[in-house]
């Protein structure tokens, strides 16, 4: 047993070696060891720039004042998920800001028994505050609400507001549905924020049990749906019955885009990507974008975000999260560049490593 402990320990070590090695360049600063890259590596281990794992699983981006802010779930080992909040100017490089919103936050009455996913943050003008929704959720996965908090600074801390489900509509819901949505409305588990040009705001959740998408118009603050909420006006149900999770939406000129992921747990699947003149639909699929090896399991990824690229109009970084469900914290990042073609299509390609130039080249 002392020797298959050993070895186990040595092909870990081995292990992030390597990955640093392929990855980053440690550098020597007054401070101690930092890590510096200049490209990036998809599903190597990412450190930021203390040297540890970057921790912001099921993920986002914020930008501010040219200052990229990545908001994700931390899973350091031996604490409870909260969302962690990095920092960086070029992309490559993270600095770990916060805890943003740590677990002791959430109010009282779930603290004990909810766990945070996919946290996402967007800056309402008007209010000059930072908003942030995730998913919360409980043992079992029927608690399916929205939580939402706001900050007056993008690292926090966060102050917990609320938590619900954002539509209450009528689905033929059986009395006994364990997941109580004729009585809370419906489920509220992956999802997104996304803050159109005209400035009004939507998040994108799977709901109705993961059966459909939900797009629902935000209020003037960002903490809560509008109101009076009226389907097809204010929101709608999208892909309905379709069974899409870690929806990440995105625009380009007139075009609204959604990739999604199938719902088989932490099994990756193929990716679809949706296309929409209004962004209330209707949806058209349009296929699984990503080619390469393993495509038909998106490169044995989940989808959590498209980031545009700054002055680089129809430019995109496709974010994400290759899960290790037994080791959740060690679950690695894995970003690809895309560019929309002339006819509003685009491919997502496998690219064992790529820098920011790929797109100046393209």
């Amino acid at each position: 047993m002392r020797l298959i402990t050993y070895l186990i320990i040595l092909s870990t070590v081995v292990s992030q070696s390597v990955d640093r090695q392929r990855s980053g360049t440690a550098i020597k600063t007054p401070s101690g060891e930092q890590f510096k890259y200049s490209r990036f590596v998809p599903g190597e281990l990412w450190l930021d720039t203390d040297g540890k794992p970057i921790q912001a699983h099921g993920g986002g981006i914020l930008v501010r004042d040219d200052t990229y802010y990545w908001y994700g779930e931390d899973r350091t080992p031996g604490q409870q998920t909260g969302v962690s909040c990095y920092s960086s100017k070029d992309l490559y490089n993270w600095k770990h800001e916060a805890l943003a919103l740590p677990h002791s936050a959430l109010a009282s009455d779930i603290r004990k028994r909810s766990f945070i996913e996919r946290p996402k943050v967007i800056y309402n003008p008007h209010t000059k505050q930072y908003v942030m929704w995730m998913h919360l959720e409980q043992r079992g996965y029927h608690f399916a609400k929205a939580g939402i908090a706001v900050s007056d600074r993008p690292a926090g801390p966060f102050t917990f507001l609320t938590h619900m489900r954002p539509i209450q509509y009528e689905f033929e819901y059986e009395n006994n549905d364990t997941d109580r949505q004729k009585e809370l409305g419906g489920t509220y588990r992956d999802m997104n924020l996304f803050v159109d040009d005209d400035g009004l705001a939507y998040t994108f959740y799977a709901s109705e049990d993961n059966a459909s998408l939900y797009i629902v118009r935000l209020n003037d603050k960002f903490t809560g749906p509008e109101t009076p909420a009226v389907e097809n006006e204010t929101w709608a149900r999208v892909l309905v019955g379709e069974f899409r999770e870690a929806p990440a939406p995105f625009k380009f000129k007139d075009r609204y885009y959604l990739i999604t992921s199938g719902c088989t747990g932490w099994r990756p699947n193929a990716a679809d990507y949706a296309v929409a003149r209004d962004i209330l639909g209707p949806w058209k699929s349009k296929g699984n974008p990503c080619i390469g090896p393993n495509a038909e399991i998106t490169f044995r990824t989940q989808s959590t975000y498209a980031l545009p690229v700054s002055d680089k109009p129809g430019c995109f970084i496709f974010m994400a999260d290759r899960w290790t469900p037994r080791r959740l914290s060690d679950s690695r990042y894995v970003w690809l560049p895309f560019i929309i073609d002339s006819d509003g299509t685009f491919t997502i390609e496998w690219i064992d490593n790529w820098e920011l130039s790929y797109f100046d080249r393209k």
